[in-house]
């Protein structure tokens, strides 16, 4: 987020001066209009060093295809003279993790956070496939 460019097309790192800076339109404290440019470095401090938490407040919910798992029962009487040996079987697929439908943070998958502090260096939810043989005697 910090290296982006600014509305000019001009790296937000860039000086001032040169047309870098983080654009900011808004109201200051004694009730003026704000409209200018500011260098990176002070724009972005204001959020972990000051007190301004918005970039640390995030919308957590999301909608996720977790697993599908597609099975198939062979009737054991086809089975010749394994039916004889089983009394079930069955052969399925499953997928895990198969695609985040809508999460609201593009940065990190929501379902994945174990606490308060975003990822905490977890590792990224994994996409697996599987097969199934099930043989039930």
């Amino acid at each position: 987020r910090t290296a982006g460019v600014n509305d000019l097309g001009n790296p937000i790192r860039d000086a001032v001066e040169d047309g870098g800076g983080v654009h900011v339109v808004g109201v200051s404290e004694d009730g003026e209009a704000v409209d200018m440019y500011v260098p990176a470095q002070d724009y972005y401090h204001q959020f972990y060093l000051g007190s301004i938490a918005d970039p640390h407040i995030l919308d957590l919910s999301y909608v996720k295809l977790r697993e599908v798992s597609l099975s198939y029962n062979i009737p054991v009487r086809t089975m010749g003279s394994l039916g004889n040996v089983f009394t079930s079987a069955s052969i399925g697929v499953v997928g895990r993790n198969l695609w985040l439908v809508n999460g609201n943070d593009k940065d990190f998958d929501a379902s994945e956070v174990s606490a308060t502090f975003g990822e905490n260096g977890q590792l990224p939810s994994v996409r697996s496939y599987g097969f199934n043989i099930k043989l039930g005697f």
